[in-house]
């Protein structure tokens, strides 16, 4: 059974609506939710949800759409009745549209259009500001966008009880190829964010390219032995880098990090989360401002991005609000670990009007492992995409308390695919075949050496630190690491890193006994064989690469 065409709609001409409110107008009309902070951001707390749904999101399958390995297919039967319950009802709520647009350049740029309740203008004040303005002749609610989310929070309380019985608390609906999400019985940001962006990775894989779960960057060293072309000015060059990475990692860290680099040196922050990667390695960024995790932010750590939250432009979201003092405190967790904030690119250190990479030439896939994976690997083409796939890390205790320190995979640290992820894989090949100057590493963020058995060396192991990695993504950058052939991964290993002294204490070899090494490395490679083995469309060398 499908559902009818005519149900996956993008425009309700039933529906009375209020047509882009302004922010001023978004933020009366969520006064009477908000706690004001003493410097004039408004705080924000969630009724429904405090991290995104993902056990709650279901692909509809249509066209030549096939939903990958990882994710949920809708039923059908139950599509039909959702939509038809919605809107059968939502005369009955009282609604406002706003229009944005992903991305600022035309070749991979989306119009967007959020439906929401006026009741829940908090989510719309805080998404509308990731995004970018768009024309007026694209507000018309009924001209079609690109790709429509209508986001219904509380849904249920709408529909009669003879209708909704079956229908669960809250669940998402994607239509990739309509370019559709519903978005029902949640109320977090972040679930409206990633409706969008998560349609437009699809979008730009169906142009040819691959949307990517990345921060990027711009690293501006002297020299040439970037191997990149410097300015013929000021000699300087500008290598572009990607960072991927699943939570934990420190990916939004890195992205962040300036290196301690001092004009005319320095970084330029692009993006902190999604790219649209292009087949001549262009990196579109997709979002305006930043959707910052605050969990554990302090000045002392991070004096940049938490001088850019205090600012009355900032909209705040789960942070714990100090009711005497007005002050939020990113260490206090009353609502949780998933606090976040939207954070101004004119306050982000180090950013400024660009959000495109013109050109790649590196990408970071941020691990973090502890016992046998060097602080950083250089990778061939294969290996490059292998690791993509693998999407490695381990599992944290505030992630799932059972399974902390076991692997854990994400394929392309994304998990936000549409679509076969065989085919990321191949896409990714594909791409760097046709741009042969883009270089792979895998950087491990966690430690080396835990649970060593050798003689005289800590248990525990050798913490990589946020400087370390730091270091080693300027060297990169500066292409000054020296390196050397492992003969049992096959991939080259850093033995020098300038900047960083006694690079040997982050040999895991040093660490083990030689038997106990080679039962890690072994138990290592069966693990990443067989996870990879699940994808029989890869093409047969990527799994050889191993």
């Amino acid at each position: 059974m499908s559902v009818a065409t005519s149900l996956w709609t993008k425009t309700f001409p039933q529906v009375s609506v209020l047509n882009n409110p302004t922010l001023k107008e978004l933020r009366s009309l969520a006064s009477f939710e908000e706690k004001a902070t003493a410097f004039g951001a408004p705080c924000y707390f969630t009724q429904q949800a405090g991290s995104r749904s993902a056990k709650s999101t279901f692909v509809y399958e249509e066209g030549s759409f096939k939903a990958g390995r990882f994710q949920q297919k809708a039923d059908s039967e139950l599509v039909k009745k959702v939509l038809e319950a919605v809107q059968g009802q939502m005369v009955k709520a009282d609604w406002m549209t706003l229009d944005r647009t992903v991305g600022k350049n035309q070749e991979m740029q989306f119009h967007a259009r959020l439906w929401i309740p006026k009741k829940y203008a908090r989510i719309a004040l805080l998404w509308s500001q990731t995004l970018f303005p768009v024309p007026a002749s694209l507000r018309d609610t009924q001209r079609e966008p690109d790709f429509l989310t209508l986001y219904f929070p509380d849904w249920r309380e709408h529909i009669p009880a003879s209708l909704r019985q079956g229908f669960p608390e809250k669940i998402i609906l994607v239509n990739p190829e309509a370019g559709i999400n519903y978005v029902l019985g949640v109320d977090y940001v972040g679930e409206t964010k990633m409706s969008f962006l998560r349609l437009s990775m699809y979008g730009a894989k169906k142009k040819g390219g691959l949307g990517l779960h990345a921060g990027s960057k711009i690293i501006k060293v002297r020299g040439e032995g970037s191997g990149v072309r410097g300015q013929k000015d000021s000699g300087l060059c500008e290598v572009g880098f990607l960072l991927f990475g699943l939570s934990g990692t420190g990916k939004t860290t890195l992205t962040l990090e300036d290196h301690g680099l001092r004009d005319p040196e320095g970084v330029v922050v692009l993006q902190d989360d999604i790219v649209l990667l292009t087949p001549q390695g262009k990196a579109y960024g997709t979002e305006d401002n930043f959707y910052v995790k605050t969990e554990g932010l302090t000045q002392k750590d991070q004096p940049g991005l938490f001088k850019a939250l205090m600012d009355p432009g900032t909209v705040f979201e789960n942070v714990y609000f100090d009711e005497k003092t007005k002050q939020v405190d990113f260490t206090n967790y009353k609502y949780g670990t998933n606090g976040r904030a939207l954070a101004l690119r004119s306050k982000i250190p180090n950013s400024d009007h660009r959000v495109d990479l013109e050109k790649t030439h590196k990408l970071i896939f941020i691990t973090r492992r502890d016992t046998i994976v060097p602080p950083v690997t250089k990778l061939n083409t294969t290996q490059a995409v292998a690791y993509f796939m693998l999407g490695e890390s381990i599992e944290t205790s505030a992630g799932d308390p059972t399974r902390a320190g076991q692997p854990k995979h994400e394929v392309g640290f994304n998990p936000f695919i549409l679509g076969l992820e065989d085919e990321e894989g191949n896409r990714l090949l594909s791409i760097l075949k046709n741009n042969p100057g883009i270089e792979v590493y895998l950087l491990n963020t966690g430690s080396v050496g835990k649970q060593a058995d050798q003689k005289g060396f800590d248990p525990n192991g050798k913490k990589i630190t946020k400087n370390v990695s730091a270091k080693i993504l300027e060297a990169v950058a500066r292409r000054n690491i020296r390196w050397a052939k492992d003969p049992d991964w096959r991939y080259e290993v850093a033995q020098e890193v300038p900047g960083i002294d006694d690079f040997k204490q982050y040999d895991p070899h040093i660490y083990y006994r030689p038997e106990t090494y080679a039962r890690l490395r072994e138990e290592m490679k069966e693990e990443r064989r067989k996870y990879l083995a699940q994808f029989d469309r890869l093409e047969p060398k990527i799994l050889q690469s191993l």
